[in-house]
This record gives structure tokens, sequence and C-alpha cells, in this order.
């Protein structure tokens, strides 16, 4: 639905040569009735520590963009 405020984060992680850590993070955005959703990355990340601060950032931006929209629906 595209007025539903509601949201999906995928974060995919992985090993690459030596063991070194990397992640990407991914979300979809621009849905309505006539186009699909476009994939967008949020964030890539060298450490779990990069990780839970990209999350942390973008539940923020979540939340902030929910409340400001609930606030204009009156």
């Amino acid at each position: 639905m595209v007025d539903d405020p509601s949201a999906a984060l995928l974060i995919r992680v992985w090993l690459e040569g030596a063991g070194a850590f990397r992640a990407r993070l991914l979300t979809l955005r621009n849905a309505s009735a006539e186009t699909p959703a476009e994939e967008v990355t949020v964030a890539v990340a060298a450490s779990p520590s990069d990780v839970l601060d990209a999350v942390r950032e973008w539940l923020d931006g979540f939340t902030r963009q929910a409340t400001n929209s609930v606030d204009t629906v009156k």
C-alpha cells in the first residue's frame, strides 16, 4: 500500500578476502499507484558498529518522517 506508514530495511553482510567485513543496507522508496518502489542503498559499512549506526540513523529518519506525516494529516 502506498499510504501505509511502514518501511523495510534489508541488511546484507558478507566477508571478503581475508575476512574483511562488508555490509550493504537497502530500502525501497518512491512507490506510487502507477510505479513500483525503487531499491535504494541506504549505507555501506565496513564493521558491525557501522551497520548499527546506519540502522539507528535510518530508524530515526523513518520515525521522524512518520511523525511529520501524522502531524500534517489533521
